[in-house]
């Protein structure tokens, strides 16, 4: 009695590792799904090493002119 009891328990946890273990597949497959929509940038057709210097985009801050920088970790204590 005590031995078909065992074998019972056994098959339960078998059962529920293997549908962990589905779960666990799925899960990854689709995680995998929604993060590769968003990594399709095109390749950079630059040798390796290359660099380029490009010039920041106009609309920046309001009322700055262009070219002038602005340094976010400025504080001024009076």
């Amino acid at each position: 009695m005590v031995l078909l009891s065992a074998m019972g328990t056994l098959r339960a946890i078998l059962v529920l590792v293997i549908v962990w273990q589905v779960l666990r597949i799925i899960a990854r497959v689709q995680a995998e799904r929604r993060s590769g929509a968003y990594h399709h940038a095109p390749p950079d057709p630059r040798s390796k090493g290359e660099v380029r210097i490009e010039k920041a985009d106009r609309s920046g801050r309001p009322g700055s002119t262009p070219g002038s920088i602005v340094d976010a970790d400025f504080e001024e204590i009076r």
